[in-house]
């Protein structure tokens, strides 16, 4: 993939500095995040962040970092569908997904959605660096904990109905996961109440989900949203 590197000259060498756009739901780990990587001095740039998975897109478009650094539970849109929506819409920039959950189908929806790395919590106080580095330059990265076959279920087929939403439809199922009204929703997205309720509805239909409560109940198998 290509990437957007900034280059500086110092005595004749270029020197390339990855430009970095950090994503996760908490404050402080965005700040140890950002800490961890300005160890290396000059190598890597924080360009910006966000807690708020509907705001990472339309950053990432205007910034166009190099990477983003993004975790899987965010409120708004998680971050496999942003992830989803970066690598359709934003060239030059690639997904490094940093999560808590090592369960295997976290792990291949990110790759199935254009991830090039995943990295574990647990690990990103020793392998941040490394994981960034890799994934800046369009290498994929697996890091501790995950499974070395994993690349063999992803090439899996399957069907799987929530593949068949829309991103507005997504945003909608995840803002009703979290218990949002058809007002609140339309508030958040710049919709009418009646547009709303019309992507409830598709949504609902592909699903073949009829309530909210098995809606949710959904969500939560799917880790769109948790408890």
């Amino acid at each position: 993939m290509a990437k957007n590197e900034s280059h500086e000259r110092q005595n004749g060498e270029a020197s390339l500095t990855v430009t970095v756009y950090l994503a996760d739901d908490h404050a402080m780990v965005r700040e140890g995040l950002a800490s961890l990587l300005s160890r290396d001095d000059g190598k890597f740039s924080i360009i910006g962040q966000s807690g708020d998975g509907l705001s990472v897109l339309p950053d990432v478009k205007r910034l166009r970092p190099d990477v983003v650094v993004l975790d899987i539970t965010m409120p708004g849109l998680n971050g496999l569908d942003v992830c989803r929506d970066i690598v359709k819409r934003c060239s030059g920039t690639n997904v490094l997904i940093l999560s808590m959950h090592s369960d295997v189908q976290f792990i291949t929806r990110a790759i199935e959605y254009g991830a090039v790395g995943y990295l574990l919590k647990e690990s990103a106080t020793t392998q941040l660096h490394e994981a960034v580095s890799a994934v800046a330059r369009g290498e994929l990265y697996l890091g501790p904990g995950i499974p070395r076959n994993i690349l063999e279920q992803v090439t899996k087929s399957h069907e799987d109905p929530y593949e068949r939403l829309t991103t507005r439809e997504r945003q909608v199922f995840q803002l009703i996961a979290e218990g949002k009204t058809n007002r609140n929703i339309a508030e958040k997205l710049d919709l009418s109440v009646k547009t709303v309720d019309t992507h409830r509805m598709r949504l609902m239909n592909k699903l073949d989900i009829h309530d909210q409560i098995s809606l949710v109940k959904y969500a939560l198998r799917k880790g769109i949203v948790t408890i």
